[in-house]
């Protein structure tokens, strides 16, 4: 009895062994899919840092388009000459602006976080 629990020790340990070594198909499976995660990062990076710089620019264009007609509203408001599409036209401006804002908020956290995820994963 004691030779069958050494023999059934023994070839539960050579198990282990094989299952656990460096060779293994799913060691091959774990590095590709690592591979792939890191090529999935880099590209995802890439495109929003570049949609990023357009969004950028295009904030920067419609905050002063904004501020060269608030200060024209600005006066006609206190000449008492506003027009209601003048009005509409500036809260309209200042909803693009905001929503440009908030993309781009958006864009900076999402790069953040995947250079964050890009310094976990181990190389």
């Amino acid at each position: 009895m004691k030779h069958f629990w050494m023999t059934l020790i023994g070839a539960a340990s050579l198990l282990l062994v094989v299952a656990c070594g460096g060779d293994s198909p799913r060691r091959a499976e774990i590095e590709q899919r690592r591979a792939a995660l890191r090529h999935k990062q880099d590209s995802s990076l890439l495109a929003a840092q570049q949609e990023l710089a357009v969004v950028d620019s295009t904030l920067e264009a419609v905050k002063a388009q904004y501020e060269r007609m608030k200060a024209e509203v600005e006066q006609h408001k206190a000449d008492l000459c506003a027009t209601e599409e003048e009005l509409t036209g500036l809260t309209l401006l200042r909803m693009r602006r905001d929503s440009l804002q908030v993309q781009w908020d958006v864009l900076g956290a999402k790069i953040r976080y995947i250079r964050q995820k890009q310094t976990e994963l181990p190389k």
